[in-house]
């Protein structure tokens, strides 16, 4: 499969690109390179190759585990304001009744 420069065209257009002729014929030329390469890959043969890095036992594993994170103050002293256990922050203008020209209730 190949790509031309009305391929490149259209992808630029889908995505509202503006491209100058330099521009599209460097981007046709990059992506004949790179379906170039992709094709190369493809005719490898990997039929008689060895797996690699494959393991004949299991992963080491770790006890997973919560832990507290190590914090140099209390929330609290840290917190600009703070109330029953909460951060305290202003309230929006934007969601005030009269700002979304609602009643409130």
């Amino acid at each position: 499969m190949g790509i031309d420069r009305s391929d490149v065209e259209k992808v630029a257009e889908l995505a509202r690109l503006r491209l100058d002729e330099d521009e599209l014929d460097g981007l046709t030329r990059d992506c004949q390179s790179i379906l170039g390469f992709f094709e190369a890959i493809r005719r490898v043969d990997v039929e008689s190759a060895e797996p690699a890095g494959a393991l004949d036992h299991a992963a080491p594993t770790r006890e997973d585990g919560v832990d507290q994170d190590p914090l140099t103050e209390p929330l609290d002293r840290m917190a600009p304001a703070w109330r029953e256990g909460y951060f305290v922050l202003p309230r929006l203008p934007a969601l005030d009744a009269e700002d979304l020209g609602g009643d409130g209730g």
